[in-house]
């Protein structure tokens, strides 16, 4: 089935979209936000990922209602609120495991480090 988001297709559009987001998302969490945190009161690893959970709950939808197909189809109402209702509770575990973790927002595990995978 051809969708249509303000007359360009559904899927090129959500494309562009998820390019756009993650875009924004590779350059908060390599911004300097030290600053900024300091002037709301939040660290630095805080307001990072503040920012990567808002950009990452319109990724998830677009996903969602394009590529899992809970838009535009006959039944997508009951098939999204199916889908979406675990959201808020993910977002919430993401949310407070990452803010308890002292390198949540900017560290990397050794194993993802050049170098350190083991072999």
């Amino acid at each position: 089935m051809s969708h249509k988001i303000m007359g360009i297709d559904a899927y090129w559009m959500n494309f562009y979209g998820l390019m756009i987001l993650t875009l924004i998302e590779v350059l908060a969490v390599g911004a300097n936000l030290g600053p900024t945190a300091e002037g709301i009161g939040m660290t630095e690893r805080q307001i990072t990922l503040w920012i990567l959970t808002i950009i990452a709950v319109p990724k998830f939808i677009m996903i969602a209602a394009i590529f899992m197909h809970l838009w535009g189809e006959n039944d997508s109402g009951i098939l999204t609120l199916t889908a979406l209702f675990p959201a808020f509770f993910i977002i919430i575990m993401v949310l407070f495991i990452g803010l308890t973790h002292p390198d949540a927002g900017i560290g990397l595990p050794d194993w993802c480090r050049p170098g350190n995978y083991g072999l």
